[in-house]
């Protein structure tokens, strides 16, 4: 009885991580297309308080991160490496396509691929193992 517990906790488990995995890559492609049009709807006057862009500018044109049109957008890899390395990785890769999301970035491209055999590795011992290593005897 206490190992098919840990069965249905095992398989609850890889499946939250998964579903998570999925809203985490759609709600990060949303928020990168919400801010590029964001960037290309405001003009350059919206910036600054009196309509010149200049005026929080510093001498060399740099504009500071909170006022600047042209800020770069957020990279949020950290997420999706804990979330890979968790057990959702290949639901990460799968929806990096589905959803075309950051396909350009290399090391999504490399490291999900390889996290995934990984989580099927270890998925594939703890059912074959039948949890031997987690149980106390």
């Amino acid at each position: 009885m206490f190992m098919v517990v840990l069965y249905i906790f095992l398989i609850a488990y890889i499946l939250a991580i998964n579903f998570y995995a999925f809203l985490l890559v759609k709600s990060l492609r949303d928020k990168e297309r919400q801010d590029e049009i964001r960037r290309q709807a405001a003009p350059l006057s919206a910036y600054s308080s009196n309509g010149d862009p200049r005026e929080n500018a510093s001498d060399d044109g740099y504009y500071p991160p909170a006022t600047s049109p042209n800020k770069p957008p957020e990279r949020n890899l950290g997420k999706l490496c804990i979330t890979g390395l968790l057990g959702g990785a290949i639901t990460i890769y799968v929806c990096m396509f589905v959803l075309k999301y950051k396909r350009s970035d290399l090391l999504l491209m490399v490291l999900m691929p390889l996290l995934g055999v990984l989580n099927i590795y270890l998925w594939v011992l703890l059912f074959k193992s039948g949890f031997g290593f987690l149980l106390i005897r």
